[in-house]
């Protein structure tokens, strides 16, 4: 199966196997980030946010998931990038797809927001747009790292 991954350093990279989702993504768990308009699903670890200390934010994912009508929102650790079919899902069939070959929308996306994170406007884009992408990397490095409230209920 094809898939790309960027890391938290903001590398992209293809792949042409079986991805290994506990070493891709990690041992807790990945959870679909959806995307809008693109045969393409992104990959999260489930608790990245969580554990700051083994899954730092991905700035650079972020700001191309964003890109591709994901939720504006810190994701940690690494981010995979899968094909993505929603029409089997009402029939019960597997929904992680190979990526399309070639993908150069993902590509290219990658190296405008490497472009905007550097200061710059890519060709295609506004100036409104990359100065968007450098507001998403700052949230991204400095929005507070979510908690998680126990509490105890009493039944009757």
């Amino acid at each position: 199966m094809r898939y790309a991954l960027i890391t938290p350093d903001g590398d992209l990279t293809h792949h042409d196997d079986r991805p290994d989702w506990d070493t891709l993504v990690g041992p807790e768990g990945k959870v679909r980030v959806g995307l809008r308009d693109v045969a393409v699903a992104g990959w999260v670890n489930d608790m990245g946010l969580l554990r700051p200390d083994r899954y730092p934010r991905n700035a650079v994912a972020s700001c191309v998931l964003a890109s591709l009508g994901a939720p504006i929102q810190p994701y940690a650790g690494p981010v995979v990038f899968t094909g993505w079919n929603p029409a089997n899902t009402p029939l019960g069939l597997i929904e992680i797809e190979s990526l399309p070959q070639p993908i150069t929308f993902l590509d290219t996306m990658h190296g405008d927001v490497l472009k905007a994170l550097a200061g710059q406007t890519p060709r295609d884009f506004s100036p409104s747009w990359a100065e968007s992408m450098r507001e998403v990397a700052e949230h991204v490095r400095t929005a507070p790292t979510p908690t998680i409230t126990m509490r105890t209920v009493r039944l009757p």
